[in-house]
């Protein structure tokens, strides 16, 4: 299963990214970045399924999952 995880980062001074693999977490920096790394993430399952996994503030604990259920172009998120 195709998991991604939004997580602060210290990186580029603060903000989020979206953690794909190694070399694949753009950052987000601002007052917006938790919601831009998740906005990104979204996208980024097209039409395929799987999870997004948002950390707390310290990134440690995951506090919300978002399920992609890969329909339509850009995949629908089940709760």
């Amino acid at each position: 299963m195709r998991i991604i995880e939004i997580q602060p980062t210290t990186k580029f001074g603060g903000g989020w990214i979206a953690f794909e693999a190694p070399g694949v977490e753009p950052a987000f920096p601002g007052p917006s970045a938790k919601s831009d790394a998740i906005s990104y993430a979204r996208g980024r399952f097209g039409g395929s399924s799987g999870e997004i996994h948002v950390l707390d503030d310290k990134g440690e604990t995951i506090v919300k999952v978002i399920k992609m259920d890969g329909g339509g172009q850009y995949g629908q998120a089940r709760t």
